[in-house]
């Protein structure tokens, strides 16, 4: 039997962070799967045998990392460390700037030891992380940015303090401000992708928001108990009254009522539920009350296999990661080869102390502040872009990913259609309409809200208003009865309704939902309600195919519903009354040919929104759904979709030119580092201050995103 061990990691400052701990505990015998998740800070494992947990978290905290226990907070854990991370930047800047200052402006004994006093809290303190990771990662033969970011800073370092020394007595200039400065530059990229990071860890740390603590047990004495809902089991008597909850899957054995079940399905209508229906855990109740026989234990609900989903489906990996991945790593082990070469050369033919200079020049050189600075800056100026044009990047890496979608799947209901109902058309007196609105007013329905905005007459009803579960309302004001409904309401109250019906049946292709108006017993009309297409849906479909990228809508709504939408979209592709679970294996089969976008609201969305190569959601979805999405819309308007586009492919745009740049300044300089460029002679100081140039121009070309629109 094959057991599934979930882990919470904290400490994981990149990417290459998530891929040691694959790398390392894959290793271990009985280990037949892993994925780490860097953006949510967690880890799945396939173990053949649980006793392999320990092993496995002792080998997570052997790389430097943190697993965090169950009732540990992650977000405020973060929170904590990206404090811990700003105090240290701030820290390195202004000692490597007075450590600067020294050696540009003050010369002597006194000036050099304040130099190597301060440098070394900046690189030894304020740096100590990347030599930690470094440290632990090169006892698992694991090279990453952290080892490159301390050979360059510890070399500088250990150059100067032999020089200050009098050890070499060649170069008598001290480099203490290149080590510092290479400390500031890379904490600088890392706090500003940390931070703009940060909201997308949120996600998993609301999914016990969700969670329904207490339930109500009828005992087989008669008497009711409380327990927590996590000890729900099968066959146990749950009580549910209006406005809770449903905590386990199961079967309704006594009573009816109206219950919200869009988490299931997405569709923000009622539905009616009564003795001998089916109910799911996460189902709400509008009205009514319900005895509920439980076929599950609680923790194998409905809804806790949507939380799986969301947790699994937010740890695949995206390619262009992975190959970025495989890039750094050669990249390091390929300065680190060359700069003992370089080394060893300058060794044999000119000795020690110039082997070191040419040696530390080289790292110093080819230290990646470019290429670690080339993605978070450009990430960090799109968001600042995208917010001031109401779009949160909650996950920035699907900046990168949304330039190659060629696929993009819809949810119908709040997403391309308004999740609201709208008047579409009616056959009653002006009168009569306000009457009906009035009343309307009273319910909390969703179809009532259809009519809050039609009111133009003071609300002054003085009757009583009774709810008729799955029908309709009943409001009787002095002597006179007014029904509200649909046709089973009006025919269980013999009321002829065939006038109004045949008006209305000639508008049910365009709106489906009827509703009658009976006064006394007598029809007086009819009004038919329509679920309305956002008003950008069709340009953005348009601008999608101008794009190449089809579309496709995946819904838990009925069929005459998504294919009305379907034809006035021109979307020929389109699926009806599906389930999460069908949603999520439609995207997993297409994820292997295409890369896919998904555009969601729900609470039953929040699987796909994960798993998709990248999604978008909005910012009055279900908090869920706000959590899962990497891209959310803060104001509801479907042109800002397109326009996250144009923001992703000119974000790509710049990453691809920070990381050009990266390389090539590398490709030139590190050969004149390395002493073979023979009219050319590179200094470790000088080295260090190219390098310095070299982040700048990063930092220059990405801040042009700020300004893009």
């Amino acid at each position: 039997m094959k057991h599934e061990l979930k882990l919470k990691i904290g400490n994981m400052t990149c990417v290459n962070c998530s891929n040691a701990i694959e790398k390392v505990c894959s290793r271990i015998d009985g280990v037949e799967d892993v994925s780490v998740s860097y953006v949510n800070s967690s880890g799945v494992f396939l173990l053949k045998d649980l006793s392999l947990k320990t092993k496995i978290k002792e080998k997570i905290q052997a790389l430097g990392f943190e697993v965090l226990q169950d009732e540990q907070n992650l977000y405020e854990f973060k929170l904590q460390e990206l404090k811990k991370m700003k105090i240290k930047l701030i820290t390195s800047i202004v000692l490597s700037s007075i450590v600067m200052y020294f050696e540009m402006f003050i010369q002597g004994n006194n000036s050099a030891l304040i130099q190597m006093f301060l440098s070394m809290i900046a690189i030894f303190y304020c740096g100590k992380d990347f030599f930690i990771h470094a440290f632990k990662g090169l006892k698992h033969k694991n090279l990453d940015m952290n080892t490159l970011i301390s050979l360059g800073a510890f070399t500088s370092f250990m150059y100067s303090f032999l020089v200050y020394f009098e050890i070499f007595s060649k170069d008598e200039y001290l480099y203490f401000s290149g080590g510092a400065m290479i400390i500031s530059f890379v904490l600088l990229g890392k706090y500003l992708e940390e931070r703009a990071k940060f909201k997308s860890l949120e996600y998993q740390n609301k999914l016990k928001d969700i969670d329904i603590k207490k339930a109500n047990i009828l005992l087989d004495n008669g008497s009711i108990k409380s327990i927590s809902s996590a000890f729900v089991k099968k066959d146990d008597v749950i009580l549910v009254k209006e406005g809770e909850s449903v905590v386990a899957d199961g079967v309704i054995i006594n009573g009816e009522a109206e219950v919200d079940v869009s988490f299931l399905t997405g569709e923000f209508l009622p539905l009616f539920k009564k003795q001998g229906d089916e109910i799911l855990a996460g189902s709400v109740l509008i009205n009514g009350n319900l005895k509920i026989k439980a076929d599950k234990k609680a923790i194998e609900s409905s809804l806790e296999q949507i939380k799986d989903m969301v947790f699994k489906a937010g740890n695949v990996k995206t390619p262009l990661a992975s190959l970025a991945n495989k890039i750094s790593a050669y990249f390091v082990a390929c300065v680190i080869v060359l700069s003992v070469f370089v080394f060893g050369f300058w060794y044999f033919k000119e000795g020690i102390n110039s082997a070191f200079l040419h040696a530390c020049a080289t790292l110093l050189i080819s230290c990646p502040c470019a290429l670690g600075l080339a993605t978070p800056i450009a990430i960090v100026s799109a968001l600042a872009n995208g917010a001031r044009n109401f779009i949160l990047v909650k996950n920035p890496a699907v900046l990168e990913s949304l330039a190659n979608i060629k696929l993009a799947i819809f949810d119908k209901t709040g997403t391309l259609s308004q999740d609201s109902l709208s008047i579409y058309k009616h056959n009653l007196s002006q009168e009569d309409f306000q009457k009906l609105a009035q009343i309307e007013n009273l319910s909390s329905h969703p179809i009532a809200k259809a009519f809050v905005k039609e009111l133009n007459t003071n609300i002054n009803l003085k009757g009583k208003l009774s709810v008729l579960i799955g029908s309709g309302l009943v409001y009787k004001e002095n002597e006179e009865v007014f029904l509200i409904g649909n046709e089973k309401l009006m025919l269980e109250n013999n009321i002829n309704i065939q006038k109004s019906k045949e008006f209305l049946q000639k508008f049910e292709n365009q709106a489906p939902t009827l509703l009658y108006f009976a006064k006394n017993r007598i029809c007086v009309g009819g009004v038919c309600l329509k679920n309305e297409l956002k008003n950008e849906a069709r340009s953005l479909i348009m601008n999608l195919k101008q794009k190449g990228i089809k579309s496709v809508i995946l819904s838990g709504d009925n069929k005459q519903s998504i294919t009305k939408i379907a034809k006035e979209l021109d979307i020929d592709e389109y699926y009806f009354d599906l389930k999460p679970s069908q949603k999520l294996k439609f995207i997993e089969e297409k994820m292997k040919t295409e890369k896919v976008l998904f555009i969601g609201d729900g609470i039953n969305d929040a699987p796909a929104l994960n798993l998709a190569n990248a999604s978008i959601s909005f910012s009055k979805a279900s908090e869920l759904a706000k959590k899962s999405g990497d891209l959310i819309l803060i104001k509801d308007d479907l042109s800002l979709i397109s326009y996250c586009f144009e923001l992703s492919k000119k974000t790509k745009y710049i990453i691809k030119l920070n990381l050009f740049w990266a390389f090539i300044y590398n490709i030139l300089c590190i050969p004149i580092a390395a002493g073979f460029i023979s009219f050319i002679s590179l200094s470790p100081h000088l080295a260090a201050l190219i390098m310095c140039f070299s982040s700048i121009m990063v930092v220059l070309n990405s801040l042009r995103l700020l300004r893009f629109y």
